[in-house]
């Protein structure tokens, strides 16, 4: 299937994925490469331009006043910190990057360090991931200006960076846009810019490419999730939307694509309904487990007490602090965890069963994953243009939730 470079301004299918940086755990106790999504949008983008993404030197600065700077063959340039700083023995660590494609980040960084935590717990593995994927799309600005429009994160604290352009897949044009969600330092993402949430430099550079409302499909990860993983027997692909709140349209042209495809997947339309209030009454039941750990640690006099108490507050803050440090509460009451702006989109992931878990930990995508979210997404594209006009009147249909810049901290 042909993908070229539109002359078209906006498309008329939306495309959007993402990278949260260090976003390795999640609510739903979530354990996943959360790379997958910009992986597939550098891919989709990488064969209509046929631009190397091959990462051609990895420059570091060590100690407290550091940074690590990935430049890729065609020039782009992504430079990140580490808040505690960079060891001259992590600076050895990433070279080893050198001629390695800046496409499956979280595989890269995984190949690199061995594993990844956000919230603080990793910061150089998560600072090299974020250098990394803001250079894979550096590659297509520096190189394509007249077709990409870009920008960085403009929420505070954040670094990651956002382009998109408009690709005819098949002769169907399609905005697609890239997000790279990180933290300064390397603590870990705030993704109150994922998916399609429209929110700062994102609604604008969307607004340029005619997304706002139009029919999106969302790429999202590879993940392990206990609920369902523990009933598969083999990977198996997921379309999510949230029945009445979402688009059903996108989702069922998704399953089509998939089954055409030969790849197995199911379909999911409750697991994503918003509950107001949901994100918030988790975090205070986070903090009342860590409080509840910091008033066992304060009486504590033995030094096996101490240590075991500690190492539940790691598990807490490496682990479940990701399910409740990603978004902001009153946002995701709106868009759900993935990101969805409602009415307009649905959402694709792929499902590692127990035994993938059992022997890797961490789920990690490989090529052949990524060309199966590919497939996936061109085969969606050309079903959802056979029925667009039912796309859209669930588009059309959907109730103004206002402005969402005044649920998020953005820069003044």
């Amino acid at each position: 299937m042909q993908i070229n470079l539109s002359n078209e301004r906006t498309g008329i299918i939306g495309v959007a994925g993402h990278v949260g940086c260090g976003h390795c755990h999640s609510h739903k106790q979530f354990i996943q490469d959360d790379s997958v999504g910009l992986a597939t949008v550098l891919t989709l983008f990488q064969e209509a331009t046929h631009l190397s993404l091959k990462i051609k030197d990895v420059r570091s600065v060590t100690g407290s006043h550091n940074y690590v700077e990935v430049e890729t063959e065609s020039g782009g340039i992504g430079r990140a910190t580490a808040r505690r700083g960079i060891t001259i023995h992590e600076a050895e660590l990433v070279k080893t990057l050198v001629g390695k494609q800046a496409i499956n980040t979280h595989t890269l960084v995984l190949e690199t360090f061995g594993r990844i935590y956000g919230q603080g717990i990793h910061e150089v593995p998560v600072a090299v991931q974020t250098a990394i994927a803001n250079a894979a799309l550096d590659s297509f600005v520096k190189n394509y200006p007249d077709h990409f429009i870009s920008g960085y994160e403009d929420l505070i604290g954040s670094c990651g960076r956002i382009a998109g352009a408009v690709l005819d897949i098949n002769g169907i044009p399609v905005s697609v846009i890239g997000t790279v969600n990180a933290s300064i330092g390397g603590i870990g993402p705030n993704e109150d810019m994922e998916g399609n949430i429209a929110v700062g430099v994102k609604k604008e550079i969307m607004e340029k490419l005619g997304m706002i409302r139009l029919p999106t499909i969302v790429v999202e990860g590879k993940v392990y999730w206990p609920a369902m993983s523990d009933k598969l027997d083999c990977p198996t692909f997921l379309v999510r939307q949230a029945s009445g709140i979402d688009n059903c349209v996108v989702a069922d042209c998704i399953y089509r694509a998939a089954q055409t495809s030969l790849l197995p997947i199911e379909i999911n339309e409750t697991s994503l309904q918003r509950e107001v209030g949901a994100l918030t009454n988790h975090t205070i039941a986070f903090s009342e487990k860590v409080i509840a750990l910091a008033e066992q640690l304060k009486t504590a006099e033995f030094s096996q007490n101490k240590v075991n108490i500690l190492a539940e507050l790691s598990v807490l803050v490496s682990q479940d602090g990701g399910g409740i440090s990603f978004m902001s509460d009153k946002l995701y009451d709106i868009v759900g965890g993935i990101g969805m702006l409602p009415a307009t989109s649905a959402v694709f992931s792929y499902i590692v069963p127990r035994s993938y878990y059992d022997k890797y930990i961490v789920p990690f995508a490989t090529e052949e994953d990524v060309n199966h979210f590919v497939k996936i997404v061109k085969k969606s594209v050309q079903e959802l243009y056979q029925v667009l006009p039912h796309a859209l009147t669930q588009v059309n249909q959907s109730v103004d939730k206002g402005t969402l810049e005044s649920l998020v901290l953005l820069k003044g």
